[in-house]
């Protein structure tokens, strides 16, 4: 008997490693091995067992970097790389660059053919009912989304040949027919009865033997509206049916459309890849919709290049084409279900799927008609979906824009405003414990970034010719303080402003010579043009994680004493509680000649954290901190000195460890004494 270890990179992903679970059941039993499946790396239980081999599954490509360390790890846990076995897509689609990397040369493609393993009968892989007890030793860490269904396939390939697609390099030859029910009928005895069948298919509507596919589905019990007992919870529960690598649309006939309509289909995933099949993805879409096929999706590839397949040439995608696609399926939508009665009314859910080459060892592929921008703006406009698509025409048309221009202009976007559109709700989503005050403060910012919204739009609007030009400088979504001093004109400077950070605008405060046009520019905006920046800066220096001294000393350079009070204003509706804040402050204008002690005020706020303070009192030392009086704020701090040591002393009373406190404390006294006689000298009253 041999160990072996059945190792999937640590990576996020929906599905079990379908190739995994079936090696699993070849070597535990028909070889009798001893297998564990670990996720990352085994449990330190483990850091002793000496492995015969260790398979390494893959994933996409663009899981580069978790799959090379996958594999280097599983080295280190036996002594010749000839004990290690690395299978998958990346394997099969970059054998080459994988070896490079770890020295361990993978096994490509499907394991259906003798000798790939060099072990007996490693042919008949393929073909094996996966291991779901192996899916237990990685419990604790990991749930698979989907995990609670039968991972099979009908069909292998597809045949299409799109130069989009890995599938010609994976499953290369188009198997019409394999009995998925065997396979179903043996994982029932072994592992128990799954809730759904999701069925791997790259092409299951070109298949010759398409109504013996359906005839097997009804056959296992997945008839529309198919039920079963949920054996945690002893309820009745629908089962479903996916064909999730989707239909393809070239292929769906009516008769096949009403053989679908039959099954448990949830959702009939029908492929959008690009503009030019518009007319059969229409079709497709009726022909399911008139055959009681009630749920749809479609996948919508975007950031896509020139491309065959189907027979046909396909063009690069824009902006624009996704825009229209996500359109023309909602506009079909509402069409067909003016016409369907009330019962049979379809949904539809767009999924755009952003196109990343075969050969991309990281997801930052840039498509030639796309940019940087609109793609990471595109991922910001579909974070409210959920990952469940987009089938609202209001959702859509709030997040996507009511036309193609509204969504380009959206593109553009600052990131924090794409994500600040829409209307103020009360209550909903992790907010039903609300308070009055909580969402009092969450309308302040909400109306806050509606103003700042305008004031994009407003500008952009005035870019005209200057359009291209500043697309341009934001098209790889890095946004520099130093990009902003390049730009050609005034008007695409204050733009730019709205892509800084708060830190980035600091940072550029420190880039502009003094009396220059850029500067001038940019602080009659703050200022005078558009406050609500001068106000995001205050709140910033104003918070609890924003305290550097290099920051507020920027912002002190560019706006002078009056910005300094004006932290202060700010600080002054918490009466100054920000002690950390203060602090740093204290640091950055120590060897100045602001006439502020910030020294001082943090004394000032440990007098009202004690109580010895009346609220009068305190009105009247914060007009005196506001007016950058320190020695009228001293006056009355010295004037209650004596009460304020009294009531530390006893709160310190009975302490543990008191006398050293008191002592301690003592020292503080004394300085803190010195610190206020300072400003009156030895006589004060």
């Amino acid at each position: 008997m041999s160990n072996i270890l059945l190792l999937e990179p640590n990576y996020k992903n929906k599905y079990p490693p379908l190739g995994l679970m079936k090696i699993s059941t070849f070597h535990k039993h028909l070889l009798g091995d001893y297998i564990r499946f670990a996720k990352g790396s085994l449990p330190n239980a483990f850091s002793e067992t000496k492995w015969d081999k260790v398979y390494v599954t893959s994933l996409f490509t663009y899981e580069w970097k978790a799959t090379i360390e996958a594999i280097k790890y599983a080295l280190s846990l036996v002594d010749s790389p000839s004990k290690i076995i690395v299978g998958g897509i990346a394997a099969t689609l970059m054998p080459n660059e994988i070896y490079n990397e770890t020295g361990v040369k993978p096994v490509c493609g499907l394991l259906n053919t003798k000798g790939k393993l060099g072990i007996k009968k490693d042919e008949c892989i393929d073909q094996l009912v996966p291991d779901y007890e192996m899916l237990d030793d990685i419990k604790t860490q990991y749930t698979y989304p989907n995990h609670d269904a039968y991972f099979l396939s009908a069909t292998k390939g597809c045949g299409m040949r799109c130069g989009f697609c890995a599938v010609q390099t994976l499953e290369p030859s188009y198997v019409p027919y394999q009995d998925i029910k065997a396979v179903v009928r043996a994982i029932d005895q072994k592992y128990g009865q799954k809730k759904d069948l999701l069925l791997m298919d790259n092409n299951v509507l070109r298949s010759s033997k398409f109504n013996q596919i359906i005839d097997d589905i009804l056959e296992l019990g997945f008839c529309k509206g198919a039920t079963y007992i949920n054996p945690k919870t002893g309820k009745y529960v629908n089962r479903y049916v996916d064909f999730n690598q989707g239909l393809d649309a070239n292929f769906l006939t009516e008769e096949k459309a009403k053989r679908l309509g039959e099954i448990a289909l949830r959702p009939a995933r029908i492929a959008f890849d690009h503009i030019e099949d518009n007319e059969r993805y229409e079709e497709a879409l009726r022909l399911c919709a008139m055959n009681g096929v009630e749920e749809l999706s479609n996948y919508v590839l975007y950031n896509s290049e020139d491309f065959s397949g189907k027979g046909q040439k396909y063009k690069a995608d824009s902006p624009e084409d996704l825009y229209t696609r996500m359109r023309i399926t909602l506009d079909l939508k509402e069409k067909m279900n003016q016409q369907l009665p009330d019962d049979k009314k379809v949904s539809i859910f767009s999924f755009p799927m952003r196109y990343i080459p075969l050969s991309a060892t990281e997801r930052g592929y840039v498509g030639s008609k796309w940019n940087a921008k609109f793609l990471r703006a595109v991922q910001c406009m579909l974070i409210p979906t959920q990952g469940k698509g987009v089938g609202s025409r209001s959702f859509f048309e709030a997040d996507f824009g009511g036309n193609e221009s509204d969504f380009v202009k959206y593109l553009c976007m600052p990131e924090r405003l794409i994500a600040a559109r829409g209307k103020f709700i009360i209550g909903g989503r992790g907010r039903a414990n609300e308070t009055d005050s909580e969402v009092a403060i969450r309308k302040e910012k909400w109306t806050q970034n509606q103003k700042r919204l305008d004031e994009w739009n407003r500008l952009f609007k005035l870019l005209r010719d200057e359009k291209r030009e500043f697309v341009d400088a934001i098209s790889d979504n890095v946004f520099l303080p130093e990009k902003l001093l390049g730009l050609r004109t005034s008007l695409q400077k204050k733009l730019y402003l709205h892509y800084l950070t708060e830190t980035r605008m600091l940072e550029l405060f420190s880039l502009m010579k003094n009396n220059s046009p850029t500067k001038d520019t940019i602080y009659s905006y703050i200022i005078d043009e558009f406050p609500i920046l001068y106000t995001l800066l205050i709140d910033y220096l104003s918070s609890t994680e924003a305290q550097r001294v290099s920051s507020v000393k920027l912002f002190y350079g560019f706006f002078g004493k009056e910005g300094i009070v004006s932290l202060l204003e700010r600080m002054s509706k918490n009466n100054y509680s920000g002690d950390k804040q203060l602090t740093v402050w204290a640091k950055a204008f120590s060897d100045s000649s602001l006439p502020i002690d910030f020294e001082l005020i943090r004394l000032y706020r440990r007098f009202v954290d004690i109580g010895v303070l009346s609220v009068d009192m305190q009105n009247e030392a914060k007009n005196s901190i506001m007016a950058l009086d320190m020695t009228g704020l001293s006056q009355i701090l010295l004037h209650h000195f004596e009460v304020f040591k009294e009531e530390v002393d006893n709160l310190l009373s009975g302490e543990s460890g008191e006398k050293l406190l008191l002592d301690t404390t003592s020292l503080i006294y004394r300085y803190l004494q010195t610190k206020l006689t300072n400003y009156f000298g030895d006589n004060h009253e």
